[in-house]
């Protein structure tokens, strides 16, 4: 059954322009040989590492929408591990963007404003914003309510 995936590779930080088209069109390359079709090819550029891996502490990010059948993840997985520019990557199931919610009322608009909310609200280090309060004040009620639901 085909899939949509997201694939978030990162590629080795030493690579020039040049070096990283080849890495990119490898990549794309070896989607197309398990099967599968790149839908859209997105640069996130060059950023810092969490933690250090392999000795790098910086990594240049790609994210990929990737379709393909399901049965071939296993494929491109295995040899994006053995790539020689490819250190880290990630592939995930790719959730429909325009569902409904299940009682049948159209998506909230707001859902990726909340999320951001709340993520600045838990990197909050106890300063007020520009309103006077905290942040985590400012963040809906129901995200809060779900957040601690899930803990």
């Amino acid at each position: 059954m085909v899939r949509d995936y997201e694939l978030m590779y990162i590629v080795r930080p030493e690579l020039d322009d040049e070096g990283l088209q080849a890495a990119v069109a490898s990549v794309e390359q070896i989607v197309s040989a398990a099967g599968g079709s790149v839908v859209h090819s997105t640069n996130w550029g060059r950023r810092r590492l969490a933690y250090e891996v392999d000795h790098l502490r910086d990594g240049l990010y790609m994210l990929l929408h990737v379709r393909m059948d399901g049965a071939r993840v296993v494929d491109l997985e295995r040899a994006l591990t053995i790539h020689e520019t490819v250190f880290r990557h990630l592939l995930v199931l790719r959730e429909a963007e325009a569902e409904a919610e299940p009682d049948g009322a159209a998506p909230d608009g707001d859902g990726e404003a909340a999320r951001q909310t709340v993520v600045a609200a838990l990197d909050d280090d106890g300063a007020e914003d520009e309103d006077g309060d905290d942040d985590v004040e400012d963040v809906p009620a129901a995200v809060l309510i779900a957040d601690e639901e899930e803990t």
